[in-house]
């Protein structure tokens, strides 16, 4: 469906903004109902994936086996994320979800491993 190939898109803009370490984009792709990991504080979160993407010499991230299925007003992808950073590799399986503000799909959750 359309819905589902423009949450898909922004899924994949939001992989690029990291890899391009392009903060603003990367940052603004999370909606203003994002619960950070960890019990963190929103502003705290920020600037610990400010300190960290900015800390790198080269991010790349790449997204396999992308799936992306609707549930109400929500979309729900699913991939496996490579991610390779300076010395760093790791490939985890993560799912995101996103809801629809205005035009675009923000993402509202974000889990690894499941």
């Amino acid at each position: 469906s359309s819905a589902a190939s423009e949450a898909e898109g922004a899924v994949r803009a939001w992989a690029k903004a990291w890899a391009n370490k392009d903060l603003n984009a990367y940052l603004g792709a999370y909606g203003e109902t994002f619960t950070p990991p960890g019990g963190l504080s929103r502003k705290a979160w920020e600037g610990e994936r400010r300190k960290r993407i900015t800390g790198k010499s080269s991010i790349q991230v790449k997204l396999e086996g992308l799936s992306v299925t609707l549930d109400g007003g929500k979309a729900i992808a699913r991939f496996r994320q490579d991610y390779r950073a300076d010395a760093l590799a790791v490939s985890s399986r993560k799912t995101l979800e996103l809801t629809k503000t205005g035009d675009r799909w923000l993402i509202v959750r974000e889990s690894t491993g499941a």
